[in-house]
């Protein structure tokens, strides 16, 4: 399989929802994919176009063939890298994003922008952590999500990818909420 020499291999396909239960009964149900893990709740910050904001969203996460599939619904009516979905789409769930863990945020963004990308907008959920949303006009509506390096991430990725091959059904939906 190839694997691009600065970004890696892809980690998980991100797809905007408009209601979390409905597209994880979805997934579960129609596509056989589960179980779900996740989060309800949470609140992050979030830089698009140079504005700062809080972020309210519930995110699922499952496991397909060792890929991740995150589904994350905002469920607060601010400016975010997601909220061009909740204003302008009909649609129930749509593909936002590619994400790749990169060894170093800086020479991945570099390395976008030499590939035509910009940055249109970040996710930070701690100080220290961000996740930086990458596209370019061919891509409209498509982005790169650059995520660091995190061994503790790549352990429970590998704990839940690991579960979900053995999924017998049971036990579909696993979110806590903060």
């Amino acid at each position: 399989m190839f694997a691009d020499k600065i970004l890696g291999p892809v980690k998980q396909w991100g797809y905007l929802v408009k209601d979390l239960d409905q597209a994880m009964a979805c997934w579960v149900e129609q596509l056989g994919v589960g179980p779900w893990w996740g989060y309800r709740n949470v609140t992050v910050q979030a830089l698009t176009d140079g504005q700062t904001s809080e972020v309210t969203m519930s995110v699922g996460l499952a496991y397909h063939q060792g890929m991740q599939i995150e589904l994350i619904h905002q469920t607060n009516e601010v400016h975010s890298p997601y909220s061009y979905f909740y204003e302008n789409n009909d649609d129930a769930q749509v593909l936002q994003q590619i994400a790749y863990m990169v060894p170093d945020i800086s020479v991945a963004i570099a390395e976008c922008e030499s590939r035509g990308m910009h940055e249109v907008g970040r996710i930070m959920p701690a100080p220290e952590l961000n996740y930086v949303y990458m596209s370019s006009p061919a891509m409209k509506g498509l982005t790169i999500e650059l995520m660091p390096h995190d061994q503790g991430f790549l352990d429970e990725y590998a704990r839940c990818a690991g579960e979900a091959a053995e999924w017998d059904g049971s036990e579909p939906y696993r979110l806590i909420t903060l």
